[in-house]
């Protein structure tokens, strides 16, 4: 038999008055941050189970911490994605959401957590990161981040982008709108499939779900309307 039980959220708190009754968590993650697995959650908060927490927590099956001063700067920060990711210098926690500081370092809306620090994915993006997903397009695992931004690193990139540990790439053209989805799947050839509310990908029609895939030594964006 299966039961709900709680944690101890008391104290989680909102930034902004329109969401004072509607405390969220937008993200959870399994991570080992060297002490053993725990569960962290991002989202809105400013505390967590009464300890100071901003905008992302670790819980470790016992109690709240904090992940140093956490996520900060801009009118309304938050974190919206996290993801697991080893960018070939160690397992490693990735945050993306929209704020422009991690641990009081600028990082704009996305950011990596080594289980000590935070630090900056270069540039980062110049408009939030509402999701994130590790996916091996052949040339190694890499982070994809979706969003509504314009460019990542200062590279134009369209709503989506891969950061392969050292520097940000598009996707081709990219999204004409918001990505809110992304995950990899492997249904006849490994793809990384995104969702969210635009109208084309690579500059072909999609009816707000597209994959991308690799072909060969090639790479492209295309819909998936099955």
């Amino acid at each position: 038999m299966m039961t709900l039980s709680h944690l101890p959220f008391q104290g989680f708190l909102s930034d902004r008055a329109r969401y004072a009754r509607a405390i969220v968590v937008n993200a959870f993650a399994v991570f080992d941050d060297g002490s053993g697995a725990a569960i962290y959650a991002g989202g809105q908060f400013t505390q967590a189970g009464g300890v100071s927490a901003s905008r992302i927590a670790k819980w470790d099956g016992t109690s709240w911490s904090a992940l140093g001063s956490g996520i900060t700067g801009g009118s309304f920060p938050f974190v919206s994605s996290l993801a697991v990711f080893d960018d070939g210098s160690g397992t490693a926690l990735y945050a993306g959401g929209y704020f422009s500081t991690a641990g009081g370092v600028p990082a704009n809306n996305v950011a990596k957590w080594n289980g000590t620090s935070w630090s900056p994915l270069g540039g980062g993006t110049n408009d939030g990161v509402g999701t994130l997903a590790v996916f091996d397009d052949g040339s190694g695992p890499a982070l994809y981040a979706g969003g509504d931004f314009s460019t990542a690193g200062g590279v134009p990139a369209s709503s989506i982008a891969k950061w392969d540990g050292m520097s940000w790439s598009s996707l081709g053209t990219g999204m004409y709108g918001t990505v809110y989805a992304l995950a990899a799947f492997n249904g006849g050839g490994s793809a990384l499939y995104a969702g969210g509310s635009f109208a084309t990908a690579g500059g072909k029609a999609s009816a707000r779900i597209a994959k991308w895939t690799v072909v060969g030594d090639a790479s492209t964006n295309h819909p998936d309307q099955r």
